[in-house]
């Protein structure tokens, strides 16, 4: 019997059992939120396993993702290193794309100056800037969609692609197939692969890299390979073009332009990395989670036509019938506003989140954290959570700080701001010009990807 001192000391939360140095080694990789939403059930809103040695800790509700990733976003901003590979070139490559890489980067001084330079050029003002961008592309987006060249998917990947590269680099991207697009998703798919929780042996295991080709584990070296290739020129071939433009048109406008233009004298090489560094990361951003947000909306509205309708009915009513929105007309289309919200609560492109990592050790209900410990969260409960109801969102002091999707704590999306306004501006369009429905006799699933970590 332990005594009364050691019965009331804080422990690590209840959660699944392991095996001995392997620990809970069989965790699935295809919706692995799933699993961890059915441990919530049985263990409650923490749950705490370990695999491969590190310790992991699944927060199932909003009042303990509130209290961890926000009152003591201090101590769980960071973010998990693996540094068993630093003798890998490829591998230090992806790391080095890693620590730049903002929702990646080790919480600290690097990721406060990289984080200033994000804000700057991605806060509410400086967003207002892209809408033209943003409005022009999505009208042009408007008169695509039917065509038989692109599949849907495909006009929604050149959107939002077709947009950040304009933004960002002032190049025009007309078909998502082009070589830079197709560098960005390469970045965004290998990178879904390497952040499975298969991946930790890899991680933890350096050596399967003298693995042969045939032996299973060896793929995942090649990934890696092809990864480093693909960041390589998502980083630097746009780069390129827009310097090239830049001297070739002095009124070349852009925000990689801007940046340049900015006391060029004073440019360290260090500065102008993190300036290559940002414009990679965007172009990636919108390759993944705005196109996933907009074609979540599509297939809404396809499963759901009583709130198109419902929607239309606002529009045509506040607009007028065939009118296309501005972003003046906002706040007076609160059901659009929930449509919005609810497309990105419904299915998030990223339903588990990059996980944070504790720097010291933490509390929480008595429950003991440990320095180190990584960290994901599975949003709120809301009632019929599998259903599309725009109408939970009305009547709520909604924001974009209330949508779950961007994150938490020191680590929420800082182009959020960018994203909410394209985001938005496509649905509201598209609803004011378009109907949608699934071609007769088609049964249209509700069926989802992975999602990745952006």
């Amino acid at each position: 019997m332990p005594d009364k001192s050691q019965r009331s000391q804080p422990h690590c939360p209840p959660g699944p059992n392991g095996y001995w140095f392997l620990g809970l080694f069989r965790i699935p990789t295809v919706k692995p939120w799933l699993t961890y939403v059915e441990w919530g059930k049985k263990y409650g809103d923490l749950v705490h396993f370990t695999r491969l040695g590190r310790h992991y800790l699944v927060i199932n509700s909003l009042e303990a993702t509130n209290e961890i990733l926000d009152r003591q976003a201090g101590l769980t901003s960071d973010r998990p290193v693996h540094t068993e590979l630093d003798d890998i070139d490829t591998v230090e490559f992806i790391l080095l794309f890693s620590c730049y890489l903002l929702a990646q980067m080790p919480y600290g001084d690097e990721w406060r100056v990289n984080r200033r330079l994000f804000h700057q050029n991605f806060r509410p003002l400086a967003s207002i800037d892209y809408r033209p961008i943003e409005i022009k592309h999505v009208h042009k987006f408007l008169s695509s969609i039917g065509s038989l060249e692109m599949s849907l998917k495909d006009q929604v990947s050149a959107l939002s692609q077709g947009v950040m590269f304009d933004s960002v680099y002032g190049l025009e991207i007309y078909n998502n197939k082009e070589e830079m697009p197709t560098h960005a998703r390469d970045v965004v798919d290998l990178s879904e692969l390497i952040l499975l929780p298969g991946w930790d042996a890899f991680k933890s295991i350096p050596f399967i890299r003298f693995f042969p080709s045939w032996l299973p584990g060896s793929h995942q070296w090649i990934t890696y390979k092809k990864m480093g290739a693909a960041i390589q020129a998502t980083k630097e071939d746009p780069w390129g073009q827009t310097m090239k433009a830049m001297k070739s048109d002095e009124n070349h406008s852009s925000l990689i332009a801007k940046l340049m233009s900015e006391k060029p004298q004073n440019k360290s090489s260090q500065d102008i990395e993190s300036i290559k560094y940002m414009g990679a990361q965007a172009v990636a951003a919108a390759a993944d989670t705005t196109m996933s947000a907009v074609c979540t909306f599509f297939l809404a509205m396809s499963l759901y036509p009583n709130v198109q309708q419902k929607a239309q009915e606002e529009l045509d009513t506040v607009l007028g019938h065939g009118k296309l929105p501005t972003f003046d007309d906002r706040s007076s289309l609160p059901y659009i506003d929930a449509i919005y919200q609810e497309v990105m609560r419904w299915h998030p492109a990223i339903p588990l989140g990059l996980p944070h990592f504790s720097i010291k050790d933490i509390y929480y209900r008595n429950y003991y954290i440990p320095k180190g410990k990584a960290m994901t969260h599975d949003g709120a409960r809301f009632y019929n959570p599998d259903q599309f109801i725009p109408e939970r969102h009305l009547n709520q002091k909604n924001n974009i700080n209330s949508i779950l999707a961007y994150g938490f704590g020191r680590r929420v999306c800082v182009g959020r701001y960018m994203a909410d306004d394209m985001i938005w501006m496509t649905i509201a369009s598209v609803l004011a010009t378009k109907n949608i429905s699934s071609l007769p006799n088609e049964n249209v699933e509700d069926y989802f990807t992975d999602g990745t970590f952006w």
